[in-house]
């Protein structure tokens, strides 16, 4: 029996190597859908504002990525004898593509194309590259004569935005944030791009707006605002009451616009108040890093109320957001925050630091901590914030040469501080902060840019033998296999010199993972092995652009390992489009791994109310190492429009487990029979 880790690892390079020469025809299939897509994205590239991007933006990468998380995970899922190939399958995948892209759920649609690829080339006798490359051609230009140019090219992120979504506490206490809000929205401005200096308003084609108000008990409607005219005029129709204690509906008020807000979006959330409903707090932790939306709550505590902000930390920390404490009169200087966390937003690094790890010098007045960090030549914009539990704290910025940077905005109150750095000196930066006994500080460095280096990833694990399926989780001890993309890597970095490394919370480094030699036909793609720690973790890439500067970053999402898996039973796109009118159960599989059987409790969301089941449910003494099925029963009515996406957020929870998964459906006429 193979036990230690480095012969785990050994195993898992061979696997690695014997599959890459096994499945050759899925190397195709994925090389030429990315090279027909990159192809399309150059020709159909046009202006923003008045000025032409130079290169693609990261958001149309990551587009790629999901399509190729999606054709993998056909291949894990799907042999070819078990395969629906008839034309009239794929005739049905290629109007979901379109129910789904015309509904505005641009991530799933993306999933149903890479399953529909996979399904097309299996259906062909043919495996030539040239027989591919005319099937991906004919299906790019067919969903491109179906959705028209403009929502083609944000179907595929090729000149897409985000939409920034708004969630907002409506009590009577919130007159003011809510006035302050205003103001932000109103100087919601993109910066000036690097080719001209021309600006282009966020209330533009490429921006959408979610609003999504919250109070005691109720919250919603959530409505959507394709401009910012549209947006203020909801805001100028706010009712504002109700309240009149310290907590209240937050967590409904974020999972309401998580449940509607596309992916890689970041959510804003305004309050002055604690939340009452932390049962919903780990169903929006999954939700946040399901998409990749970091959470950032602008807090106006009243000083009435527990100041006690552990729970939004929490969340800010593991969806790569913040929190921000302020006065009620300077959220107004928050919009040029909010504006950067809109253009293209990538993390070079954060972190926590408490008093204790610092250093303590003589006839000094607290405690010293350094953060130093590489600032290369592809940001356009650098952002700093620096957040202390303790109002004495403080902080100094400095650039390579030593120079100090002045902040562009402190907290009279907090002694928060923004730094915001437009075309920064690459180099060797220095984050100093002094912070007093008990406290505590975090710090955030980003690089803001439409066409930022950044980086996607997902995991595989051998489940049967010489098979790789694409994993949702980690076991801590297991040995897994890491695909990771530069995005747009090809045109800013160097391939020979990036080194891709497991980091803690704190942005300290656990284990430097094993990567094979990176793919420039994938925009260098790594092929990484590594052991699962036991702690909570992101990833880090360290390397160095084509100039040779040095660059960070981190992974938005951290991952929290759990001896416990719970996941669909049919989890392929093809399961997850039910027809409206139709009713069927969810079958979700769950399995632990702890020392003892264990008593267990499921929760779950139930967008729309479909599902007919109460929540939570109960599964008394579960084993160790044994299967538990679950059904839920759900129901669509007949009403339901076509292209309407459910995410069911579901979270077990049992002695030292906690496991979550999100299933994300479809409604669309075109689905297959339920059976």
């Amino acid at each position: 029996m193979i036990s230690s880790p480095s012969c785990r690892l050994t195993m898992l390079l061979l696997l690695l190597l014997v599959s890459s020469v096994s499945s050759a025809s899925s190397v195709d299939v994925l090389s030429v859908t990315r090279r027909q897509l990159q192809i399309a994205e150059r020709d159909s590239r046009t202006l923003v504002g008045r000025a032409s991007t130079p290169n693609p933006r990261t958001s149309f990468y990551k587009a790629l990525t999901d399509i190729e998380q999606s054709i993998k995970y056909a291949e894990a899922k799907f042999s070819p004898s078990t395969l629906d190939k008839s034309t009239r399958n794929l005739v049905e995948l290629r109007r979901s593509i379109i129910s789904a892209a015309k509904s505005g759920n641009y991530r799933i649609g993306r999933e149903i194309f890479g399953f529909y690829q996979y399904v097309e080339d299996r259906s062909s006798y043919s495996k030539s590259r040239k027989r591919i490359k005319r099937s991906t051609t004919d299906i790019i230009t067919y969903i491109k004569t179906k959705l028209g140019d403009k929502t083609f090219k944000e179907f595929f992120s090729i000149e897409s935005g985000t939409t920034l979504t708004f969630v907002l506490d409506t009590t009577g206490s919130m007159q003011e944030d809510i006035q302050q809000v205003r103001n932000i929205v109103r100087e919601l401005s993109s910066p000036a791009n690097e080719v001209g200096e021309e600006e282009f308003d966020l209330g533009s084609d490429f921006y959408t707006f979610l609003l999504a108000p919250f109070k005691d008990p109720d919250y919603g409607p959530l409505e959507t605002y394709s401009d910012k005219g549209e947006l203020l005029s909801a805001l100028e129709r706010l009712s504002v009451d109700g309240g009149g204690d310290c907590n209240e509906m937050v967590m409904h008020g974020i999972s309401e616009g998580l449940h509607e807000t596309e992916a890689y979006s970041p959510v804003f959330v305004f309050t002055d108040a604690g939340s009452k409903d932390l049962e919903e707090k780990d169903s929006v932790m999954t939700l946040s890093q399901l998409l990749y939306s970091p959470l950032y709550f602008f807090l106006t505590p009243s000083p009435e109320c527990d100041k006690d902000i552990s729970d939004y930390e929490d969340l800010a920390l593991e969806t790569s957001g913040q929190v921000l404490l302020l006065d009620k009169e300077e959220l107004r200087n928050m919009s040029d925050f909010v504006r950067s966390a809109g253009v293209g937003r990538a993390d070079i690094v954060s972190g926590t630091e408490r008093s204790g790890t610092g250093r303590v010098e003589k006839r000094s007045t607290g405690e010293k901590h350094n953060i130093e960090f590489d600032v290369d030549d592809t940001v356009e914009t650098l952002v700093v914030t620096v957040n202390f539990r303790i109002p004495t704290g403080s902080s100094y910025l400095l650039g390579p040469d030593r120079s100090l940077v002045i902040p562009k905005f402190v907290s009279a109150v907090t002694n928060m501080r923004l730094y915001q750095v437009e075309k920064p000196t690459p180099g060797i930066w220095t984050l100093k902060a002094i912070t007093d006994s008990g406290d505590k500080f975090t710090y955030k460095i980003n690089s803001v840019s439409p066409t930022n280096i950044d980086f996607d990833f997902y995991f595989l694990k051998e489940k049967q033998p010489g098979k790789l399926v694409p994993a949702k989780h980690a076991t801590p001890g297991d040995t897994m296999k890491l695909k990771l993309n530069i995005l747009g890597g090809s045109e800013l970095i160097k391939s020979d010199k990036s080194i891709v490394y497991l980091v803690d919370t704190r942005g300290s480094v656990i284990s430097t993972i094993q990567t094979l030699n990176p793919s420039k036909e994938y925009d260098f793609q790594y092929d990484g092995i590594f052991i699962v720690p036991t702690e909570s973790f992101k990833i880090m890439v360290y390397g160095e652009t084509e100039s040779g500067h040095a660059f960070t970053r981190t992974s938005q999402a951290t991952i929290t390992p759990s001896y416990g898996i719970l996941e669909a039973s049919r989890s392929v796109i093809k399961y997850r489009m039910i027809r409206p009118g139709s009713s069927g159960h969810f079958y979700f599989k769950f399995e632990h791994f702890s020392e003892k059987t264990t008593d267990f409790q499921l929760t779950f969301t139930n967008p729309g109310n479909i599902i007919k089941a109460p929540s939570p449910l109960h599964f008394p003494s579960v084993e160790s190492g044994r299967r538990k099925i679950i059904r839920l029963p759900y129901t669509v009515p007949m009403w339901v429009p076509d292209g309407t996406e459910y995410r069911v957020s579901l979270v077990v929870e049992g002695g030292v487990v906690k496991s979550t998964y999100v299933h994300t459906i479809i409604i669309t006429r075109y689905a297959p029979p339920t059976r």
